[in-house]
């Protein structure tokens, strides 16, 4: 008899990291609710799909809009990094766009801050990515990747790239990006969801990251897969928000199955749970379910995540018994 399918609880014993992860779309739905209430604000518009980048854009900016002080910016990122290990996540990298609170909360510095001051009350281990739009100029960019370097002895470990892709290349932002990785921080662009795969070879070329986040649409030129792969350039993908993003056409066209036949090293992360309604579990369980990938390709993609994050080779083979314990009693 064959093993029963796997299902998200049987993914909680296996230790990984979660790398792409947003903050004011990872708020939990009760600290969202209470927000609302507190400041007479509606909650975002769930959905089951936002086919367009606007659409998306103004869900998002609505979780944003409940976060209405630097005490509830704290929370919302204790909370994040205290509920990981509940999900086996011994590693958490959450993405924080300073500049898009457009000052709202006060000067960017402040909300870093505070953010670093909820990881450090936190339980969960990780660190913050800081990340600056691609609507804003490279000498906002620079201010980023100066705040970055700044504070990375407090928990800042990498500098993202976020937003629509269409009309804005990454070269415009490679000083600030230089200055980044020359500060000691990992760089980690969005690229390849909104944009097509000549978005992620720009993106690839002219910042040379160390992961990017999402990069699907690399699977349209074979030459992008085939540099991905050689250059060892992690994707870290959210099976469902890229469905609902209509960034793949639907489930089924989801190319994780050829992006791991490839030799693509690859995460898996939730990136918006609030909005998409999953975790973590749920989306191992996706790719376990509905794409085929065995428990040793899981175990192998949550040694992955430990690999290529912030925390590095060190925290990888502190976890490898125990991954390889999940993968024998689940292979």
């Amino acid at each position: 008899m064959g093993r029963r399918p796997l299902i998200a609880a049987d993914f909680l014993t296996l230790p990984k990291a979660e790398l792409h992860l947003h903050t004011e779309a990872a708020m939990r739905p009760d600290t969202a609710r209470e927000f609302g209430e507190r400041y007479g604000l509606p909650l975002p518009p769930l959905s089951d799909e936002y086919p367009t980048w606007p659409e998306f854009n103004r869900a998002y900016e609505s979780c944003r809009a409940l976060v209405g002080s630097l005490d509830d910016l704290r929370r919302v990122v204790g909370e994040v990094f205290d509920a990981a290990p509940d999900a086996g996540v011994v590693w958490t990298e959450l993405h924080l766009g300073p500049h898009l609170y457009q000052g709202r909360l006060g000067p960017p510095e402040a909300l870093v801050e505070a953010a670093l001051d909820g990881l450090a009350a936190a339980r969960g281990d990780g660190g913050m990515i800081l990340g600056i739009g691609r609507d804003r100029s490279p000498v906002d960019a620079a201010e980023v990747a100066a705040l970055a370097v700044r504070h990375r002895d407090r928990g800042i470990v990498a500098m993202g790239l976020t937003g629509n892709e269409a009309g804005r290349p990454a070269d415009d932002f490679a000083g600030a990006f230089r200055v980044a990785r020359e500060g000691g921080l990992a760089v980690v662009p969005h690229a390849g969801e909104s944009g097509p795969a000549s978005s992620v070879r720009n993106t690839v070329d002219f910042l040379t990251p160390d992961r990017v986040c999402h990069g699907v649409r690399a699977v349209e030129d074979p030459g992008v897969v085939r540099e991905l792969a050689a250059r060892r350039i992690c994707l870290d993908l959210a099976l469902t928000g890229n469905v609902m993003l209509k960034a793949v056409e639907s489930a089924a066209a989801h190319p994780l199955p050829a992006l791991v036949r490839a030799g693509v090293p690859v995460t898996l992360n939730s990136d918006a749970p609030y909005l998409y309604g999953i975790g973590i579990l749920d989306e191992y369980a996706t790719a376990h379910s509905r794409h085929g990938l065995s428990a040793t390709d899981l175990a192998r993609i949550a040694a992955d995540s430990l690999r290529f994050s912030a925390a590095g080779p060190d925290l990888a083979a502190k976890m490898r018994d125990r991954i390889d314990a999940w993968a024998a009693h689940y292979g």
